[in-house]
């Protein structure tokens, strides 16, 4: 593996994650989910530039619910093509040609804002929309492999170390889950929790530990003989310090590549899932279902709609893949 590739793909998810971090402060619409709409100016191209009308900005949000959730009651926004003043009113011209009179006194501010994205069919900013989609597809893939990773290991760890009937039954339980193709067991428990970010993370995390308890299994099996965890048993240590403190840090290697595996594919699924509809459900912005709702675009000159948004599903994934391709010939991990 090239050293250049792995750095442009660290330095790539690095970059979304500050993205996904510092999002509302980042996008020009910093309503909550970037839900804006103006339908006057709908399905317009890259770099369309507009100017608004803003009323007086009375939210109440805090500064850490406005970075994590956006402003819930953020200041109506009036577009305008031409404007002029009459009686302490505007008096404007919309994208569609339609007049309108607006008090001076409640939309006092004037803005101007260029979607570099264009705008999607209810006439919101496909940048601002597309960048809460990369922190969605992350925050999930991140809770879903926290999710894996704590069942796996735990599982594995306890399989391998102790054998036996807890091995067996492990080990079971494993070959049950694994016979379970993975978009139906994902169907079941969303359908069983409900549509929603936290019942997509759940399910996409009980779908991906049979891999991580698999590997950890065999990791736990070809370390427990060694010289330093039977000196921990002639100490008189606990089976449970020894698991956490001597044999799960010699197995770290393995551990992040199959969590960066893992994280690839938990984006895949919840893409997958949002398009076909169990995802995030609309106004949020998921990749999944910006590529759903624009897919239809691509043939009627506007293929900018699905391309970005199925770019990044990509790129993401790419990233992810050869993160955890460098990872395994560094630690130099053979499959289990």
């Amino acid at each position: 593996m090239n050293s250049w590739s792995y750095y442009i793909s660290l330095y790539f998810l690095i970059a979304c994650a500050i993205l996904a971090v510092f999002a509302y402060v980042i996008i020009p619409d910093k309503s909550k989910n970037a839900n804006d709409q103006h339908t006057e100016i709908a399905l317009r191209s890259l770099g369309y530039e507009t100017q608004f009308l803003v009323e007086e900005d009375k939210s109440s949000s805090s500064f850490l619910k406005w970075i994590l959730n956006g402003k819930y009651d953020s200041p109506l926004r009036i577009q305008y093509d031409d404007k002029r003043s009459e009686d302490n009113q505007w008096i404007i011209n919309n994208a569609m040609n339609r007049q309108r009179i607006v008090d001076q006194n409640r939309y006092p501010n004037l803005e101007s804002q260029t979607y570099w994205l264009g705008t999607d069919r209810f006439g919101r900013d496909q940048l601002s929309r597309l960048v809460l989609g990369i922190r969605i597809s992350l925050g999930i893939g991140f809770m879903a492999v926290l999710i894996s990773l704590f069942i796996g290991i735990a599982l594995g760890a306890m399989a391998g170390f102790y054998g036996g009937w807890m091995d067996r039954i492990v080990m079971y339980f494993v070959n049950v889950v694994w016979s379970i193709p993975t978009l139906l067991l994902v169907f079941v428990v969303v359908l069983a929790l409900g549509r929603g970010m936290s019942s997509i993370f759940i399910a996409v995390g009980l779908t991906m530990w049979v891999d991580v308890a698999r590997l950890v299994r065999g990791q736990v099996l070809s370390i427990k003989n060694n010289t330093y965890v039977r000196a921990t048993r002639s100490l008189a240590y606990s089976s449970t310090r020894t698991i956490i403190r001597h044999v799960l840090p010699n197995i770290v290697g393995p551990v992040l590549v199959v969590a960066a595996s893992n994280f690839a594919i938990a984006i895949l699924i919840e893409a997958g899932l949002s398009y076909l509809g169990f995802g995030v459900q609309p106004p949020a912005p998921s990749l999944g279902n910006m590529l759903n709702e624009n897919y239809g675009y691509a043939i009627s000159g506007k293929i900018y709609l699905a391309l970005f948004p199925a770019l990044m599903i990509m790129l993401l994934v790419l990233s992810f893949n050869i993160l955890g391709t460098h990872l395994r010939d560094r630690f130099d991990v053979k499959k289990v």
